[in-house]
């Protein structure tokens, strides 16, 4: 099931753009910082990568504004940070993995300040996440992100700015931030959404 919706999905940003003679495709790399708010006491964000796909459609005809959706592999979550105590009595903090990748499909709008070649941009929209693995270091003791249940679906919301050189070379920063409440089963009883700030660069094809 979830594979079908990441092909329809994928399918449905590439078609999109075939109604519009100035479309553009290219790919994106970037590092990021990933965690899940609210969810344990003691936690980290881990750090991971983005490997995306994306088109330029323009939305005007004076080189503008455009709407740029994308279909990325995001590793993401995070190092919980479960406390125990050891054989002296004392209670220390130990590392535990709580990774997880996701396929997830941007849907954003880029505005850029002028119609020249090199240019500021910002850029923002909704997205959708599709987890596709999950894996939770297991431990010789209980802890909380062993018996959570994560959600295997996400959206939420975009926002960055970035700089383009000729339209083609753009490095841009990114913030993303979850409305789904990834955890259904945590302590506290809170919304815990997916947090991921993102450092990347993009080429755009001609």
């Amino acid at each position: 099931m979830k594979r079908r919706i990441v092909f329809s999905v994928f399918a449905f940003v590439l078609l999109s753009g075939f109604g519009f003679s100035q479309i553009q495709y290219g790919a994106r790399i970037s590092g990021s910082m990933t965690n899940i708010t609210e969810v344990h006491s003691w936690s980290k964000a881990r750090g991971g990568f983005q490997l995306a796909v994306m088109a330029r459609i323009p939305v005007t005809g004076n080189d503008i504004l455009f709407f740029e959706p994308e279909v990325n592999f995001s590793t993401q979550g995070e190092f919980d940070q479960p406390q125990i105590t050891d054989d002296f009595g004392q209670i220390k903090h130990e590392k535990q993995k709580v990774f997880m990748t996701f396929i997830n499909i941007p849907l954003n709008f880029k505005l850029y300040f002028t119609d020249s070649d090199d240019e500021f941009f910002a850029l923002g929209g909704p997205y959708l996440g599709i987890m596709v693995n999950k894996n939770i270091e297991s431990k010789p003791y209980p802890t909380e992100a062993g018996r959570n249940k994560f959600s295997s679906f996400d959206f939420g919301a975009s926002l960055g700015f970035g700089y383009s050189i000729g339209r083609q070379l753009e490095f841009s920063l990114r913030y993303s931030y979850g409305l789904a409440d990834m955890v259904s089963n945590d302590y506290a009883k809170k919304t815990n959404s997916t947090s991921i700030l993102n450092l990347g660069v993009a080429y755009v094809f001609e």
